[in-house]
């Protein structure tokens, strides 16, 4: 009798740990399942493809208006100041990582504004930060710098130095900037999501037992930096490409994926 009692604990216990196997097992596909749709949304891009697209974006805008050197900032609230993250140019590579109080030098007014500036003379402006151009030997003389948005907030600034020939930057150079602004606060907002799911994960999990929020945490980050999730992250980036070009673009390029995933369930069957 003790015996035939011991092997249905046994069993009892088994069939414990096989449906709680089963609950994790399927809470994993889950999060991989909610991870992948959240990349698909567009909402999602890769941390190292986030900081080569700002360079180019601060690249490319230098290129177009002939500037000699480019910033792109990006501000710390906790800390109150703009930190930077993309420094391009003469002796530009040492200030990454460096730090500027808000409302100091003519990036930390605009940032403390909101407010685009040209400025004609640098050196003679009163914002101008000399500190630093003494810091990195590197003294501009006409600057352009203008605010990245997201809705009404300020989130970082996008500056120019020195256009060709000592031309001051004009009002036909600030409105381009403004779309090289825009382009770079929606790359930078999609990295913010992207560095943000492990945190979202764990609070969203927060009463559900500290072991299983960790396992789960650490899942959600393995799952980020996964092949799969990587690759659907791009297949998200590419059809945004693509939706830009046109509606008539936009509905081949949802024709085809239809037609695509018409074929994948199709093979499944057999």
């Amino acid at each position: 009798m003790a015996d035939a009692q011991d092997a249905a604990a046994q069993i009892a216990a088994l069939e414990a740990e096989n449906a709680r196997l089963r609950d994790e097992s399927a809470l994993a596909a889950e999060l991989r399942l909610r991870l992948a749709e959240a990349a698909a949304a567009g909402l999602l891009s890769v941390p190292t493809e986030h900081k080569a697209l700002l360079d180019q974006i601060v690249q490319a805008a230098m290129h177009v208006l002939r500037a000699r050197a480019g910033s792109l900032y990006l501000i710390d609230d906790e800390a109150g100041a703009l930190v930077w993250e993309v420094a391009l140019g003469e002796r530009a590579a040492a200030l990454i990582g460096q730090r500027i109080p808000l409302g100091q030098g003519v990036a930390g007014w605009v940032a403390a504004t909101g407010q685009a500036i040209a400025v004609a003379d640098v050196q003679q402006d009163p914002r101008w930060a000399q500190d630093v151009a003494r810091a990195v030997g590197y003294a501009p003389k006409t600057m352009l710098a203008m605010p990245l948005l997201l809705g009404d907030r300020v989130i970082g600034v996008l500056q120019l130095l020195d256009k060709d020939g000592g031309r001051p930057f004009d009002a036909g150079d600030m409105a381009t900037l403004g779309l090289f602004a825009n382009q770079a606060a929606v790359a930078i907002d999609q990295s913010r999501v992207m560095r943000s799911l492990s945190r979202l994960v764990r609070m969203s999990l927060a009463g559900a037992g500290d072991d299983l929020a960790a396992r789960t945490a650490a899942l959600a980050a393995t799952t980020e930096d996964s092949p799969e999730f990587r690759a659907t992250a791009r297949l998200a980036t590419l059809f945004g490409e693509i939706s830009r070009g046109g509606d008539a673009a936009g509905t081949l390029a949802l024709d085809i994926a239809e037609a695509l995933a018409r074929y994948v369930r199709v093979q499944r069957r057999y």
